[in-house]
């Protein structure tokens, strides 16, 4: 028996034309049907439950088939540091959706909570790429979860006591496992994994400055300080080395 779909619902299909966002990285995010994508002269098919990350500069075009809906996402190039430098597709999972939502919403409602989404989303599409190998991990559940997740997320601004209640720790347990498995403050942990992290990522030729924002810091001028106590050379000058 054939089943007739509902014609309730209809979105016609949009081409967008060839472009190229000079200053702004683009995330295609297909959230239901599919769309024909054209981008750096390959052609592909997004279909629901991926998404396509386009550098700034990288020419595209795209058309969305009838009844699909996409969102696209954009990410200042001059604020945005990432490892991300070629057209990358990306399947959508759960923590994926919830981050593509809560960035949507942030940027196209009153709603604004004070945390950095699109630090979290990057950190998934990149599959952790500024992981630091050589900086000790601590052994106890509470932690290492600790560690985990600023080792995600270099950037991650919460507060010590914030940390500590999110793994149902007290500060003083976290900061003497800290001290007794790694050898470093919980803040001294803190400040090498995001230098190294941040070497990471000076090495995919972003600025100083998108770096500085992507690891925590907002202050340009401590992040220049910190670096250069870190490595013995300045953000700058270890870019150009590479």
């Amino acid at each position: 028996m054939t089943t007739i779909a509902s014609a309730r619902v209809h979105v016609p299909a949009f081409a967008v034309a060839e472009r190229a966002e000079a200053e702004e990285h683009v995330l295609l995010w297909q959230v239901r049907g599919s769309s024909d994508v054209r981008v750096d002269g390959e052609d592909r098919t997004l279909v629901a439950g991926q998404a396509l990350w386009i550098p700034a500069g990288v020419r595209h075009e795209f058309t969305v088939r009838v009844n699909s809906v996409v969102l696209p996402m954009l990410f200042g190039a001059g604020t945005t540091a990432t490892t991300l430098q070629r057209p990358t597709a990306i399947g959508v999972d759960a923590d994926l959706r919830t981050l593509f939502l809560a960035y949507v919403q942030t940027s196209y409602s009153i709603i604004r909570p004070p945390v950095n989404i699109a630090r979290q989303i990057l950190a998934l599409l990149e599959e952790r790429p500024a992981l630091p190998t050589a900086l000790p991990l601590p052994a106890s559940a509470a932690a290492r979860a600790v560690a985990e997740a600023l080792l995600f997320n270099p950037g991650d601004d919460r507060s010590v006591e914030e940390l500590a209640t999110a793994v149902h720790a007290s500060v003083r347990t976290l900061e003497r496992r800290f001290r007794a498995e790694t050898g470093l403050s919980l803040r001294q942990w803190r400040i090498r994994n995001r230098m190294e992290a941040a070497a990471v990522l000076l090495r995919s030729r972003t600025t100083t400055a998108a770096v500085a924002h992507r690891v925590g810091y907002t202050d340009l001028s401590a992040f220049r300080r910190v670096f250069k106590a870190h490595f013995g050379t300045t953000p700058g000058e270890y870019a150009a080395r590479q």
